[in-house]
């Protein structure tokens, strides 16, 4: 019951983090033609009058696009979003826990200890269930995990190759595409400055404010996006993770406590993540 919840709660988190990737990405680009049919349409006027009207209408409407559209990507969608992932975050946690049979599932009562836990969790997080509705999870398997030894090679190991490495990966790329974007806004801007100046030539000089105010949509949206923080976040969080197991290695025959220690550190390095990320969006 858990594990299918939490692949409920874990497409619920999916759909909302696309909905407010696209409202992102949507107001960067209405931002930019905005400024490029703004500019265009007082050039153009006096050469085409329909044109120049076409163009200011253009613009007008992305211009007030804009702002609605931003909406769709604003502090609250942003922490509902985050939310659902920790719902679902928690769920994966517990399930591990269970099947790696290590506190607080070691007793008798595991299954009711689980089904505690999952009515507790979803209870408290009340809100966000309209998020799952009609949601029907695929059947999936549950991991393949039967003890402590299962548990490190399917939970922090896996996490750490197939998601935390990855994600650090391509969070620095999204970072160069950004800067790259910045760069090459202002040398647009600069040549035609100078274009400007060195040729007296007012129409090129125009169009440096609509660079800078390209270079400064693409500067925005980075940083709404926190690509740099998230690189920062999933590479110390695969760093950490990596000392943990190293460790275990050199533990010639672990106890029940040291087991429970492991994992423990395991899920609360996971969850630190987590919760960083959530503090993180939901302050900015």
């Amino acid at each position: 019951m858990t594990w299918q919840r939490q692949r409920v709660w874990s497409h619920a988190a999916t759909r909302q983090k696309k909905s407010v990737a696209r409202a992102r990405l949507l107001a960067l680009g209405l931002s930019i033609v905005t400024a490029i049919s703004g500019t265009a349409s007082a050039q153009t006027m006096d050469v085409s009058a329909p044109l120049g009207r076409g163009l200011a209408f253009v613009a007008a409407l992305a211009g007030a696009a804009t702002p609605l559209v931003a909406v769709g990507s604003g502090p609250g969608p942003a922490a509902e979003w985050v939310r659902l992932r920790a719902i679902s975050e928690a769920l994966k946690s517990d399930t591990y826990r269970y099947l790696a049979g290590v506190s607080p599932f070691r007793g008798p009562d595991r299954d009711v200890v689980l089904q505690d836990r999952l009515t507790r969790l979803e209870r408290d997080a009340a809100d966000l269930v309209h998020h799952t509705n009609g949601t029907i999870a695929a059947d999936r398997p549950l991991p393949d995990v039967r003890d402590v030894a299962g548990y490190a090679a399917r939970r922090p190991r896996q996490q750490m190759d197939e998601y935390y490495v990855p994600q650090a990966l391509r969070m620095r790329e999204r970072v160069a595409v950004v800067r790259r974007l910045e760069v090459f806004f202002s040398l647009c801007g600069a040549a035609l400055g100078a274009t400007a100046g060195a040729f007296a030539i007012d129409r090129a000089g125009v169009w440096v404010a609509v660079c800078a105010t390209m270079a400064t949509a693409v500067t925005a949206h980075g940083a709404a996006s926190k690509y740099g923080y998230q690189e920062l976040e999933y590479t110390r969080t695969a760093n950490e993770l990596r000392v943990l197991l190293m460790g275990r290695t050199n533990l010639s025959a672990p106890t029940e406590a040291d087991e429970d220690a492991f994992v423990a550190a395991c899920e609360d390095i996971i969850s630190v993540q987590n919760d960083a990320w959530m503090v993180k969006w939901t302050t900015a």
